[in-house]
């Protein structure tokens, strides 16, 4: 069993670096215009996503996996908020040009051939459209044993350093851009504890495979070993209005 399945199965809505209180932070920090029209990319269950409309956002959620799609239409009926969820890939979205105010990313990008994912969230925003993507980040350097084992575990590349995410955002067009943190992870349970998911999906008899836990297990442990060289950071990008022509 692979990571993102065992989210899915799992029904996690908050695995992105942070948790959901870095989502509830980032959007107090960052308050979108009202009334904006809203991208989620890999929207998962669509916590955020539903968070998002629940403030008068107009939100379309979009994940590769069906399981996460089904899970999060049935969260916003829950909810009672009109979300639109799609299947869809961020490196090819189903979206024509300047569709979007705002991207919002939870880690995702480093997942998939993430220069043409930034080209793809640049392609969708409008002339003066943000970016927001918190992304997990390499803080230093660390024993190649250990960058190979959690390559391996997200079945990734390499871990990037903020260097390398500048390089790609700049790239991709985004004028201006900037980039807050690195951050450590944060420990312990308080930000569980204090944004319980109450609208959370666990497939049946999931509690119960040996295989899901695991992998649980095996997270717990690669991140343990390695929280001093790892973390987060959140990607701020703009996209520059065009002056029109000259008559």
């Amino acid at each position: 069993m692979e990571y993102l399945e065992m989210l899915a199965r799992l029904g996690i809505g908050d695995a992105h670096p942070g948790g959901f209180a870095e989502t509830v932070k980032q959007l107090r920090s960052y308050p979108l215009p009202a009334g904006s029209k809203v991208l989620e990319v890999g929207c998962g269950t669509g916590r955020t996503a539903c968070y998002a409309a629940a403030q008068g956002h107009r939100v379309t959620g979009i994940d590769i996996r069906p399981d996460m799609i089904a899970k999060a239409k049935a969260r916003a009926e829950q909810e009672k908020l009109p979300v639109e969820f799609r299947i869809g890939d961020a490196t090819a979205l189903p979206f024509p040009d300047r569709s979007f105010d705002v991207v919002l990313v939870e880690s995702v990008s480093i997942f998939t051939d993430t220069a043409q994912a930034l080209r793809e969230y640049y392609r969708v925003l409008r002339g003066g459209g943000r970016l927001f993507d918190r992304e997990m980040v390499r803080r230093s350097s660390m024993p190649p044993e250990a960058h190979d084992a959690i390559a391996r575990f997200y079945g990734i590349s390499k871990l990037w350093d903020t260097e390398d995410w500048t390089a790609e955002v700049r790239n991709a067009g985004f004028r201006p851009f900037h980039i807050d943190g690195p951050f450590p992870f944060p420990t312990g349970i308080v930000q569980q504890s204090n944004h319980r998911d109450e609208h959370q999906q666990v497939d049946a008899g999931s509690l119960f495979d040996v295989d899901l836990w695991e992998v649980t297990n095996k997270y717990n442990a690669i991140m343990g070993e390695s929280a001093e060289h790892l973390g987060y950071i959140l990607l701020v990008g703009s996209k520059e209005t065009v002056a029109p022509a000259a008559q």
